[in-house]
């Protein structure tokens, strides 16, 4: 079973997208976030079949006199999932790279939101909505992580980024910040998924806060019953005299052990704030007496 985080990859590597500019700027995220070199050679792995299928696509729209060679390794720790490699000769991409305007690349707003989808298809991954909201972009090098994070301020998010070993990680955690993340770069399938799982989670929540107030609301009543029961069990046993207003509450009590102040006054036709003074009487004497 594919996670959430693989399902949002599937999803984004099926984008048809019609606007070449825009399919540069996601093409170039790839290469520059997921790529690295090796021996002469640029290496792009993944373990998203449909990710590398949409590298080898678009290689093949702008690098038409580049042959990339595609291999499958079997990972041998962890999952020992199949591992795909992409590897280009590092020459040739450089070329593409420096007949780039960077500036006109990411332009426009529609650029930029291309670029974050590529660099999140080439290092991204989040967690799935029933968890912790948090989403992330594995960089490999801090400026690089650091123009991602100036590229989604420009579009009104509000990241950070912490070093992970041999990476710098963008990442964002707030569940409207991924949720609206994804809904930008065209997950809208994983958008769905996201908010049904985020409202039945704050709904969960809510239950679980209700359930909670009205269990410490019971416990309460119930260890404040059990007080009430051993003072009246000492008055009792020392035959202490009392009147006829605080014998009503005490017998209401005795017949009632588990009813609460409310439900204990509504029996005697008295205001909860009365019986609450009476049991206050009633534990003032039972203090005294126990101490003869």
């Amino acid at each position: 079973m594919s996670s959430y985080a693989q399902d949002v990859k599937n999803e984004l590597a099926h984008i048809f997208d019609d606007d070449s500019d825009c399919l540069k700027a996601e093409f170039v995220a790839l290469i520059k976030v997921g790529a690295k070199k090796i021996d002469g050679r640029l290496e792009f792995v993944s373990s998203n079949a449909a990710v590398v299928r949409r590298v080898i696509t678009l290689a093949k729209k702008f690098l038409p006199t580049v042959k990339p060679e595609v291999a499958a390794v079997r990972r041998k720790k962890l999952l020992k999932n199949l591992l795909y490699v992409v590897r280009f000769v590092a020459a040739e991409v450089q070329k593409f790279f420096d007949a780039l305007d960077f500036s006109e690349l990411l332009k426009r707003s529609r650029f930029k939101v291309a670029y974050l989808r590529g660099a999140f298809l080439a290092g991204g991954s989040v967690n799935r909505p029933e968890a912790q909201y948090f989403l992330q972009i594995a960089a490999r090098s801090e400026a690089q992580a650091n123009f991602l994070r100036s590229l989604l301020e420009k579009l009104d998010f509000t990241a950070g980024i912490f070093r992970r070993k041999k990476f710098f990680v963008v990442w964002l955690r707030e569940g409207d910040s991924v949720c609206d993340f994804l809904g930008m770069i065209g997950a809208q399938a994983a958008v769905e998924r996201f908010e049904i799982a985020r409202n039945l989670k704050e709904v969960r929540l809510q239950v679980n806060r209700i359930v909670n107030v009205e269990t410490a609301m019971l416990n309460k009543s119930i260890n404040a019953a059990q007080r009430q029961l051993a003072d009246i069990k000492i008055l009792l046993d020392k035959k202490a005299p009392v009147n006829e207003k605080l014998r009503e509450t005490m017998t209401a009590r005795l017949e009632n052990p588990s009813c609460t102040l409310r439900e204990l006054a509504e029996k005697i036709s008295l205001s909860e704030a009365g019986v609450r003074y009476r049991f206050g009487v009633i534990h003032r004497l039972a203090k005294k007496f126990k101490k003869k």
